[in-house]
C-alpha cells in the first residue's frame, strides 16, 4: 500500500520524530543522572591558601579560615546535591511530556496506514 503524503502525514511524522528524540535524550540524561547519584563527581574544595588569597587584605585568624573552608565545603556539597536532583527532575519531566505525545502521534500514523500499532 502506497502512503499518501500530505501536510497532516508530514506533521504526524515530524512530531513523532521530535518527541522520539526527546525521549532518547531524556533517557540518556536520566541514566547519566543515576550514575551521578551512585558515583558523584569529585568536588572542588578551596583550601586555606585559596581563602587567604581571596582575603589578602584582611587579617584573619586560623579559626576563621577553617570555618570559612568548612562553610564553603558544605555549600558546595549542597549545590552538588541540588544539581543532581534538578537534573533527575528535568529528565523525568522530558520523558513525561514527550512519551504521551509520541505515543498519540505514532498511533495516529499506524491507524491512518491501516497497520496495527
Amino acid at each position: 500500500m502506497k502512503r499518501e503524503w500530505n501536510i497532516r502525514t508530514i506533521y504526524l511524522y515530524l512530531v513523532s520524530f521530535v518527541t522520539l528524540m526527546m525521549i532518547i535524550f531524556g533517557t540518556v540524561q536520566l541514566i547519566q543522572s543515576a550514575v551521578a547519584f551512585v558515583y558523584p563527581p569529585p568536588a572542588y574544595y578551596p583550601g586555606p591558601a585559596d581563602i587567604k588569597m581571596r582575603m589578602a587584605n584582611e587579617k584573619l585568624e586560623p579559626e576563621v579560615i577553617e570555618e570559612q573552608v568548612r562553610f564553603e565545603q558544605e555549600r558546595q556539597e549542597q549545590q552538588i546535591k541540588y544539581d543532581r536532583a534538578r537534573r533527575v527532575a528535568e529528565s523525568f519531566s522530558l520523558l513525561l511530556v514527550a512519551l504521551p505525545i509520541y505515543l498519540y502521534h505514532w498511533r495516529r500514523i499506524q491507524r491512518d496506514a491501516g497497520t496495527p500499532s
